[in-house]
């Protein structure tokens, strides 16, 4: 099984013109980005021996930093620095689309693939996942699109990309592809996303949180667009909640990756 992660400095002006409005709220600042990052990915290193886990990031300095506070094996974590092409990714007009170009990277990996975000927490060893025939997601964040609240922007991104909103969403803070080639059906859900992020949803898009805000873009349309393909194609899903969490609701969720590995830390980096 090959890992991949991305963690980069966010624009947070593109985070709120892609609808997401508590972008700054949650994500605070760089250095608390590759904080809980860097804590994320220590939890993975320490519950699986044998983990090749491969980071592409613009401050590669800073992750070292952060991932030599722990006192864990790194020697199966690589770090690439990506920072010239993450700084062109950056200026597209949707604040995902640098993870959506570094998946389209491993496009051609006929390995085992699992792409990781930054704010999971590894609960177990997933060894027992390796050459597994399913696809890995997180879990499924609604049974249907079309259950979800026309003011988000989500279903009516659907309606004109794909022609439907109903279809199950899946949460993609794990997606793992079996070994195998899979170019194909990467570029087909790339490709989703960024039609579903072309969709102008400013006509039925609201905030009640941020009154008088609006957005064009759906601010999952990676997301959505993912689910879809894996829908349309029907594949066989296994969901992963039961052995990672992820943090990825609550403004102050990121801090338990932190939490989650302070055990993990050098005596010297330990408070109290």
């Amino acid at each position: 099984m090959k890992a991949i992660s991305l963690v980069f400095e966010y624009d947070f002006n593109r985070q709120l013109e892609s609808g997401r409005t508590w972008g700054k709220e949650g994500y605070r600042s760089r250095d608390f980005i590759f904080e809980y990052s860097a804590a994320s990915f220590i939890t993975f290193a320490d519950k699986n021996k044998n983990f090749n886990h491969e980071i592409f990031t613009d401050n590669p300095e800073l992750l070292w930093k952060n991932l030599n506070r722990y006192d864990v094996d790194l020697s199966n974590i690589k770090v690439i620095d990506g920072s010239d092409k993450i700084r062109e990714w950056k200026n597209h007009r949707y604040c995902f689309y640098p993870a959506m170009m570094h998946l389209d990277m491993y496009k051609d990996e006929k390995d085992q693939l699992i792409k990781l975000d930054n704010d999971l927490v590894c609960l177990e060893n997933i060894e027992f996942l390796y050459d597994s025939s399913e696809y890995l997601l997180w879990q499924v964040e609604r049974d249907l699109v079309s259950k979800g609240r026309e003011y988000w922007g989500e279903r009516e991104a659907s309606r004109q990309a794909f022609g439907t909103d109903v279809f199950p969403l899946w949460n993609i803070g794990v997606l793992g592809f079996p070994k195998g080639d899979k170019k194909d059906l990467i570029e087909e859900m790339i490709n989703a996303g960024i039609k579903c992020s072309e969709v102008d949803i400013s006509s039925v898009c609201r905030f009640p949180e941020a009154p008088g805000l609006t957005s064009k873009i759906w601010s999952c349309a990676e997301q959505t667009g993912y689910s879809f393909v894996i829908h349309d194609r029907g594949l066989k899903v296994r969901t992963t909640k039961d052995i990672i969490d992820h943090h990825c609701h609550g403004f102050d969720s990121k801090k338990e990756c932190i939490l989650s590995a302070s055990h993990l830390l050098k005596k010297e980096f330990r408070k109290g």
